[in-house]
């Protein structure tokens, strides 16, 4: 026993050296067999975990500067590397460790299913870099664009959608750059009705379409009907009611703007119509005392199976019925020009000569202008002056003159001719004789 023992710690220090030079030339032997070195993976997309940590808060996040991709560096044996691929790797954003800059650290790891033994493991950066907004909702209207032309003679009808509003929402930012909602409608030599699924696109104040992908539409899409029917061009036409204020008329002009409008329909529909009359009563002139403007819908007065063109405008006239003051001018008459009419058998009548008559006629000045003297027929009736008897006043009297106006002025003031009617002998002749004729009858009937 003491032998083996003197053996074994014989040269002890050399067998040591040898033991471990041994174990030194077994791990090189190792690292050129199985040495161990770096493999980099590219393109590692970044997992998101937990980022109803932001959306709760109403907040909208986007991954920015590239930060959504890392290369990942494993750094084991090439036993082990050969194992590894991109599906053998995690990055991982937990939103629960946000910054207050926005950021979040990333993570990387090997999946369960890879081996273990590694010495290393990173990405070549260290953070997630997120833009947050607030995220907002807006309702936009779709509008119709209506693109080519249609040919001679037709028009498009009432266009309708299936639904006129949609919502989209999405960063406050993205959101508020959309001014419209549009859909294309092409019409070029169309000639019957055109009902289209349109694709809708989100433009700016520009007119620019807008693709931005953080905007989420409601609906992609919407139902487009447009009639299409022929066309006609009509005047409108239209009268006032009532009568303005004292001292006041209608001049008679009634203006319609515009004048004309487009309507469609049915051919069959559109020979019968030949205007758009508004109701007089509608333009009511009642105690005015200038212009009355009223503005009518004129779908309100459209024949049944008509409608507005396209195009037509807004569907609204303007309609004006003139209102002036009424003028005054005073006329001066002649007596010798008054028309005696009317003279009773056996008697002269005559208008005493130097008598100056002034006849004041009142109407607005475009009709004043039409009256003078000349025009307007002086003349007395002197069976007005016939008493209950029917007898005649004998010598001078005043007689009233009355005058031939045109309808569109008024007589203001009374005018009186002085005139001297003289009884001539056939006129007592003609007296007596009745006279006796009574006096006979008289007779006659005593006995």
């Amino acid at each position: 026993m003491k032998k083996w023992k003197d053996r074994l710690m014989h040269n002890l220090g050399i067998k040591i050296m040898a033991l471990l030079f041994s174990f030194v030339l077994w791990m090189v032997a190792g690292d050129i067999n199985d040495p161990v070195t770096n493999k980099y993976i590219n393109n590692v997309p970044v997992q998101l975990v937990n980022t109803g940590t932001l959306t709760a808060r109403n907040k909208t996040y986007k991954v920015i500067n590239d930060t959504g991709v890392v290369r990942v560096t494993v750094r084991a044996p090439e036993t082990v590397l050969d194992d590894i691929d991109s599906q053998s790797i995690t990055a991982r954003a937990d939103f629960t460790q946000i910054t207050e800059d926005n950021k979040v650290p990333i993570e990387v790891g090997l999946s369960s299913s890879a081996d273990v033994n590694v010495e290393r493991i990173s990405a070549n950066r260290e953070y997630l870099e997120l833009s947050v907004e607030n995220e907002k909702t807006r309702q936009l209207s779709i509008e119709v664009l209506q693109n080519g032309t249609l040919p001679d003679g037709y028009v498009t009808g009432r266009i309708t959608t299936e639904t006129n509003t949609m919502n989209i929402s999405g960063p406050e930012s993205a959101v508020d750059s959309v001014a419209r909602a549009v859909v294309d409608v092409s019409l070029d030599n169309v000639r019957s009705n055109v009902e289209i699924d349109a694709t809708i696109r989100l433009l700016d104040e520009e007119g620019n379409e807008i693709s931005d992908s953080d905007i989420k539409k409601s609906i992609e899409s919407v139902r487009v009907t447009v009639p299409i029917l022929e066309a006609k061009e009509v005047p409108v036409r239209a009268e006032a009611s009532g009568t303005p204020a004292d001292g006041y008329a209608l001049n008679g002009t009634v203006t319609v703007e515009p004048s004309t409008v487009r309507i469609a329909g049915r051919a069959s529909v559109l020979d019968s119509i030949h205007s758009i009359e508004i109701p007089a009563e509608v333009l009511d002139v009642t105690d005015a005392e200038e212009n009355v403007t009223v503005t009518v819908d004129l779908k309100d007065y459209l024949p049944a199976e008509a409608a507005l063109a396209d195009g037509s405008g807004s569907g609204t006239v303007t309609v004006t019925a003139e209102v002036e003051p009424l003028r005054r001018k005073t006329l001066n008459i002649d007596a010798d020009s008054v028309q005696l009419l009317n003279i009773p058998d056996g008697w002269l009548a005559e208008a005493l000569p130097g008598q100056s008559l002034q006849l004041t006629v009142s109407g607005l000045q475009e009709n004043l202008n039409q009256v003078d003297a000349s025009t307007v027929t002086p003349h007395v009736n002197l069976s007005d002056l016939a008493g209950a008897d029917g007898t005649m006043p004998e010598g001078e009297t005043d007689a009233t003159v009355r005058f031939l106006l045109p309808s569109s002025v008024d007589q203001v003031n009374t005018v009186s001719v002085r005139i001297r009617l003289t009884k001539t002998a056939a006129a007592d002749a003609a007296a007596l004789s009745d006279t006796d004729t009574s006096q006979s009858q008289a007779d006659v009937a005593q006995n």
